[in-house]
């Protein structure tokens, strides 16, 4: 099956955007991601500034965190969109020691 088209409504260092797209990867979500920037575009900001990130489908259904992350499974698959999630990596269920950078203890 093809990628599904969906459009992602953001705008420069969007922390949340940024966050939604992790979680597509994650998801395994096959679809084709076109990034809609709205800050120059006075419609699309008065309609997105506050809900950012907002996914919109070619249908025109719209998918915002704010409507909560349990759901975006499900609104995915109803917009045609296959996940697959990435294989676990063989390294997860070895133990990680972390790193000292700065003072401060990172997991490798």
């Amino acid at each position: 099956m093809a990628s599904v088209p969906l459009w992602l409504y953001t705008t420069a260092g969007c922390h949340l955007c940024a966050r939604l797209e992790a979680t597509l990867h994650a998801l395994g979500a096959d679809a084709t991601l076109t990034r809609v920037e709205i800050a120059f575009d006075t419609q699309l900001s008065e309609r997105y500034a506050t809900r950012i990130p907002v996914l919109a489908s070619a249908s025109g259904a719209e998918y915002s965190l704010a409507d909560g992350e349990e759901v975006l499974p499900e609104w995915l698959r109803a917009q045609g969109v296959e996940m697959t999630p990435p294989a676990e990596h063989d390294s997860a269920t070895e133990p990680q020691s972390p790193a000292l950078r700065n003072g401060r203890r990172f997991l490798r």
